[in-house]
């Protein structure tokens, strides 16, 4: 790809990610269960990619096929979990029509810079009963709070945090039925402060109370 419209320019933060993660085990395996309780048991068996994959760790733990990101360092290191990887982004995927069962994005929506295109995109490579699962940060909740002032700190820095916009779930939604999904699945886990959680946090239907939150939309 030559240009890319989204930029997560994640190149010099890939070690950065996979350490926060080893430091938050609990709050890893918590997002985990809220995308498998809306996964269900098939998606193994499915043809499926994690756009936006970082370093594989999601889907290597979903047993996740492929795996899209504009970070080449960070394609370097899902190869390592055995991720066959695409360089690209999710406004502009290299993938056929009706390719796939699944597509997973888990906490990319801050750094789509067309929403609407991202989400046509996502919604024009799965097969006709395809599914999308979608893991966000709630912006109206504690932990997007949390989150929006990080952001606005390091606004003006080089690297994967500018531009960035957390989303409601409300926004995210009207964008998903713009793009003609249907049958919304709403989960959400992380109800206390991320330091405050010494085991894997429940998985309750719904959202407004926990900041991780995962949709499924069928197409």
């Amino acid at each position: 790809m030559s240009r890319m419209k989204s930029s997560r320019n994640t190149d010099a933060k890939e070690q950065g990610y996979d350490a926060w993660y080893d430091q938050h085990i609990k709050v890893f395996y918590s997002e985990l269960a809220a995308i498998k309780k809306v996964l269900g048991n098939v998606y193994q068996e499915q043809r499926s990619i994690e756009i936006g994959v970082g370093t594989g760790r999601f889907a290597q733990a979903l047993h996740i096929t492929y795996g899209a990101d504009p970070s080449r360092r960070m394609l370097e290191l899902a190869r390592e979990r055995n991720i066959i990887c695409i360089q690209a982004v999710v406004e502009d995927l290299p993938l056929k029509d009706k390719s796939l069962d699944l597509a997973l994005m888990v906490t990319i929506d801050p750094f789509m810079t067309d929403m609407q295109q991202a989400f046509a995109e996502v919604r024009r490579i799965l097969k006709t009963d395809g599914r999308m699962v979608l893991g966000m940060i709630d912006r109206n909740s504690r932990l997007g709070d949390v989150y929006e002032k990080k952001y606005e700190k390091r606004q003006h820095e080089k690297g994967s945090y500018s531009p960035v916009k957390l989303h409601s779930v409300d926004e995210i939604k009207a964008y998903i039925h713009e793009a003609g999904f249907r049958d919304i699945t709403i989960v959400q886990t992380l109800f206390r402060p991320l330091e405050m959680i010494p085991d894997i946090e429940p998985v309750r239907g719904g959202s407004g109370d926990g900041g991780f939150v995962v949709i499924r939309a069928d197409k």
